[in-house]
């Protein structure tokens, strides 16, 4: 399972190495990134202390809770060592 791991952690950072050669030239030449970010929250206000929740997560999270839902008793149970998984 290490060497999945690692080859999985491998791929991540390669990802990210390529990700940041991709977008940084095209973020320096033109500030496409910034003036997109600029456009997104536009209307956005905030207070102190409160949380921005973006465009996606407002789409995803629907979605999610319908699929995914965590059985709180059952991860209580397990943690006081009265179920095994």
């Amino acid at each position: 399972q290490l060497e999945r791991a690692f080859a999985g952690a491998t791929v991540h950072d390669l990802f990210n190495f390529l990700t940041v050669t991709l977008l940084l030239p095209i973020e320096i030449s033109t500030g496409y990134l910034y003036r997109l970010t600029e456009a997104i929250t536009k209307n956005a206000t905030f207070l102190d202390g409160e949380k921005w929740n973006g465009p996606l997560k407002k789409i995803v999270s629907p979605l999610g809770s319908r699929i995914i839902k965590a059985n709180k008793d059952l991860i209580k149970a397990v943690a006081r060592g009265d179920m095994v998984c």
